[in-house]
């Protein structure tokens, strides 16, 4: 006769925990070039800064196109861990592929296909999550769902640096191949989200969305936080070998100050959103954002620390907020359609923000990049305060939905 406590502790693990560390995997596999981009696309195959852009630009590309498609595909058969297998087995594949490739046309078409297989991953595993009822309802998991997102990544990206150090430019691409394939068999293992047994049509997903435009804001805030990511990505690690860091692994660290915190904080923003409302912190985080992304680029290594830790910590309150916001004011018919709108959202920043840093890097330097991104997250902040001060939602009131 089984347990029902052991029973519950299981089912708890397969809703919360297993889905989490999936997401954690998928970031820590999808960075670990970051600190040794240079190495890899520059040094190793030959390329130019614009190649190293595309190959950020062209994965993104792909999310642009298949995330929509995945996220209704989903929603419409009502199945979600098939999906999960499928896309982290295919990242498995082409991250092995990669670390045989020597012609950057082929590295890219590549990266497109790995773009692909990797979204339909970790967005399905996102839209399973927040099907759960627990996820749903509370702000505090929102932020569990972004400290997985961003530990993965806070965690990956100085990794990579130390293994382009100690074993080439290819080795992060082995070790997220065999990362990747390890999250596909524990993807066995998910419990399938309670579903969406009726489904509704695209021309009723846009018809909610017309009723409730304020949907449009969370995906507004995501798609410029990811274009400052995208931008950040191309342009920090030659920003900072510039100044004098040019140890991948020197660079891995330089990331990890502005992510471990980004990471640590996630929980406590959720927490922070459900208690005084979302629009808030959104606003005031994305406005603090802006203006240590304004100072980035006249910053040298000693003050540069300090700074990478503050923007860690100014984008750690917007995340989860967003989230909240799509989870509160969308539909469980059609969440994953809503995650995958607001996935589309920041995927099209961060298609953007590798081709507008690699652009204002070589025309105007690094100091004209910084703060154009800075920029557009002052704005977007006091355009979201008036449009939240007239909707009436700036307030300090629990999530319930």
């Amino acid at each position: 006769m089984s347990n029902p406590s052991t029973n519950h502790t299981w089912g708890v693990g397969r809703s919360v925990v297993l889905p989490a560390s999936l997401l954690f995997g998928a970031m820590f596999n999808l960075t670990l070039v970051v600190a040794g981009l240079k190495e890899f696309m520059i040094e190793d195959l030959g390329g130019t800064i614009a190649d190293a852009t595309l190959f950020f630009s062209v994965e993104t590309l792909a999310y642009i196109l298949f995330a929509p498609i995945w996220g209704l595909l989903s929603d419409r058969f009502g199945v979600r861990k098939p999906l999960v297998v499928i896309g982290f087995a295919g990242s498995a594949l082409i991250y092995l592929i990669y670390g045989r490739l020597h012609s950057i046309p082929l590295l890219l078409a590549f990266r497109f296909v790995q773009g692909a297989f990797s979204v339909l991953g970790w967005s399905t595993v996102m839209a399973m999550m927040l099907d759960h009822p627990v996820y749903g309802r509370k702000g505090r998991f929102m932020g569990l769902m972004g400290a997985s997102l961003i530990f993965g990544v806070a965690i990956g990206a100085p990794m990579g640096g130390y293994l382009t150090r100690w074993f080439g430019s290819r080795a992060p691409l082995l070790a997220a191949a065999i990362s990747f394939a390890l999250l596909a068999v524990l993807s066995l293992l998910l419990r399938e989200s309670p579903t969406l047994t009726r489904q509704r049509r695209v021309r009723e997903i846009l018809a909610a969305l017309r009723a409730r435009p304020q949907v449009a804001l969370p995906f507004s805030f995501h798609f410029v936080d990811r274009l400052a990511v995208g931008l950040f990505v191309v342009v920090f690690p030659l920003y900072v070998d510039s100044l004098g860091a040019t140890d991948p692994a020197l660079r891995g660290r330089y990331l990890a100050l502005f992510l471990l915190p980004f990471a640590f904080l996630q929980y406590f923003s959720g927490r922070l959103a459900e208690r005084f409302g979302a629009g808030g912190p959104l606003v005031v985080g994305s406005l603090l954002y802006g203006l240590a992304l304004c100072g980035l680029g006249f910053s040298d290594l000693s003050t540069l620390q300090g700074l990478m830790v503050a923007l860690g910590v100014f984008a750690a309150v917007m995340f989860p907020p967003a989230i909240l916001l799509v989870s509160q004011w969308s539909d469980p018919n059609t969440r994953a359609s809503a995650m995958g709108g607001f996935n589309l959202a920041g995927s099209m920043g961060f298609a953007l923000g590798p081709i507008m840093g690699g652009w204002a890097y070589t025309t105007r330097g690094f100091a004209f990049a910084f703060v154009l991104c800075g920029v557009l997250e002052i704005v977007l902040a006091i355009v979201g305060a008036l449009l939240l001060m007239r909707w009436g939602r700036w307030g300090s009131k629990r999530s319930t939905s």
